[in-house]
């Protein structure tokens, strides 16, 4: 069968089946079992839950269903009960205690991340809902193929607003692909706001994204998978939050593979519009 964009629909996940019941909505597809296809997308449910699909891309390929790049449709969950459109990648820095294997990162689609917090956002205008990357973070982490997570949070509430699910839905189903250039962030929070700024406000897009927290358990071996399981081009600090250790350390890094590392200013003189 042919590659297609395929979008994991998880039973197991309130915010997913909403997402899931408006792309069936929006758009027009034939079914097969639990599979539905589109000349672009398939739709595949699983039970369990998108952070344990480690190998999906493999399954799929033996049950006929190749796929080129995987979005993982999903909630968000978070303490401060935000209204959230999130996007991000998945990967662990330390353990594995939500998915995936320890010290292991997943293949990134930054073209991907581009187009879909530009459509959630513009679809959110007029809403109280904040649209953000998030920093890498949990699993899958065991897929050959790109994958991306798209959100809803941050509680029930959320998770299943339809009007929260048509937007994500819509955001998948404008997905387009380009050829923007690609950093690879360090520093920052874990909602990376500056990065953020940087997708909306600019000619670039991101791949994997290390908050504060977690640059301290990065090594050579981490940071140079991150570079190229995101087709990087270059490479962003969030310098106010890193120290001198860490910005040294890593810039080191970073140089020794062959990147090299731009300010915000640099980034907005040669690629803001």
């Amino acid at each position: 069968m042919t590659l297609k964009t395929t979008i994991i629909c998880s039973a197991a996940d309130q915010a997913s089946m909403n997402i899931m019941e408006n792309l069936i909505a929006l758009h027009d597809w034939e079914r097969a079992g639990d599979v539905y296809e589109s000349d672009q997308f398939r739709i595949v449910e699983v039970a369990k839950l998108h952070i344990f699909c480690d190998h999906i891309d493999s399954e799929l390929k033996r049950r006929g269903l190749p796929t080129d790049m995987i979005i993982f449709a999903s909630k968000h969950k978070s303490d401060n009960n935000k209204r959230l459109f999130s996007a991000h990648f998945t990967g662990n820095v330390g353990d594995s205690g939500f998915g995936g294997n320890p010290h292991e990162l997943a293949p990134a689609a930054p073209q991907a991340l581009k187009s879909f917090l530009h459509s959630m956002h513009n679809l959110a205008e007029g809403t109280d809902y904040e649209v953000a990357m998030e920093s890498t973070h949990h699993g899958p982490t065991a897929l050959s193929v790109p994958s991306i997570y798209i959100e809803v949070g941050s509680t029930e509430a959320e998770w299943v607003d339809q009007d929260a699910g048509r937007i994500v839905a819509s955001a998948i189903l404008e997905l387009s692909e380009s050829d923007f250039p690609v950093a690879v962030g360090f520093g920052g929070g874990h909602y990376a706001p500056r990065q953020t700024k940087l997708i909306l406000e600019t000619d670039i897009t991101f791949g994997h994204n290390f908050p504060k927290y977690q640059l301290d358990n990065l090594d050579y071996e981490l940071i140079r998978d991150a570079l190229v399981k995101s087709s990087a081009d270059f490479v962003y600090f969030d310098r106010k939050s890193m120290n001198a250790a860490q910005r040294n350390r890593i810039r080191a890094n970073v140089e020794e593979l062959g990147y090299e590392v731009l300010r915000e200013s640099a980034i907005m003189e040669r690629f803001g519009r």
